[in-house]
């Protein structure tokens, strides 16, 4: 990681009351410790709070932290303006929830293989240490082991118009939305985008894990029948419950691989009919539709590459028959 830029601000809010905003003079000097800090916050980000993923709202007067951060990106402001102007927004949607308490806002520019801009709310969290007289006495520390209330902009996916470029931990319900809406983020990836997500992920992760075409086409099989029966049901797919079906002795190590910025998995979404896919094979033209259960490829279903061919073997009788009566006569004979 490339850390670029990095400021703290303070936000006090009690319940129900107005927040208190204390803002940086200037930007950090970034050392060492910046440095693995912001890489056990990316680490935490991606592994344990499960982002979701979306887009800024087009309003942008009414959203208007896009702005302040293209304004930063294309230099026409510092990193400290952007932050402050920021920070006075976030101000006025905070004290919009009775709820709502402050804590520190971090603000980071940074870049691994494309750059980011990171917006988190961090809190204190009780802790202990072991003084020099071998003593205990409290200690006050930043907890980033839950985050629930942060956004990473990917401005690389940004700047070239991408489907999707923000993403945001999870969080607690009510605290995820005021962060969503400070930051402008109204429109989240459609089901179909996500299940397209989540196909390449589950892809690409089970040839990673060199199984066998068998063992691949039952761990499908059954998260589709998992996605169909939660799609009956209007209910939301959990991938939790997908990586546990992978496997339920190591059931977070799918997860942690859906969920990251390459693949965008939220951890809920709704599923989409393009999910049939992970069990069956299908192709529509003017001319004809072919469908067939992935399982029987290989065995009632040879495709030859080189021909460019599929053969269909052990045809159903109702088929046969009805391909037998168009026959021409003189072939009905042979």
């Amino acid at each position: 990681m490339d850390l670029k830029k990095i400021i703290i601000h303070t936000l006090v809010k009690k319940k129900g009351e107005n927040a208190k905003l204390t803002k940086a003079k200037k930007e950090l000097a970034i050392t060492a410790l910046h440095q693995t800090f912001m890489e056990d916050v990316k680490n935490v980000y991606y592994k344990k709070s499960n982002p979701i993923y979306g887009v800024f709202d087009a309003e942008e007067e009414t959203y208007p932290y896009q702005k302040f951060l293209d304004n930063y990106l294309e230099d026409k402001s510092t990193f400290l303006e952007f932050t402050v102007k920021a920070m006075t927004h976030f101000e006025k949607i905070i004290n919009e929830e009775y709820n709502a308490t402050g804590g520190y806002v971090l603000f980071c520019h940074f870049k691994t293989t494309e750059e980011f801009v990171a917006a988190i709310m961090l809190n204190d969290k009780n802790g202990y240490l072991v003084d020099e007289n071998l003593d205990l006495k409290a200690n006050m520390r930043l907890d980033i082991e839950k985050l629930d209330v942060a956004n990473f902009t990917n401005c690389s996916k940004w700047n070239n118009n991408e489907d999707v470029y923000l993403s945001f931990t999870k969080g607690k319900k009510n605290i995820s939305n005021y962060f969503k809406k400070f930051i402008g983020c109204t429109d989240f990836t459609s089901a179909k985008e996500t299940s397209e997500n989540l196909k390449k992920a589950l892809g690409d992760y089970l040839i990673q894990a060199g199984l066998e075409k068998k063992a691949i086409d039952e761990i499908k099989e059954n998260i589709f029948s998992y996605c169909q029966n939660k799609m009956s049901k209007k209910e939301d797919i959990s991938l939790d419950h997908i990586s546990s079906l992978i496997n339920d002795e190591e059931p977070n190590l799918f997860k942690e691989f859906a969920s990251t910025e390459q693949y965008q998995v939220s951890p809920t979404f709704k599923g989409h009919n393009t999910l049939r896919s992970l069990k069956y094979y299908s192709t529509r033209s003017k001319d004809f539709t072919l469908v067939f259960d992935s399982k029987l490829l290989g065995k009632k279903i040879v495709y030859n590459e080189k021909k460019n061919d599929i053969l269909i073997k052990d045809i159903p009788e109702d088929l046969k028959t009805q391909l037998t009566k168009q026959l021409p006569a003189a072939e009905n004979n042979e």
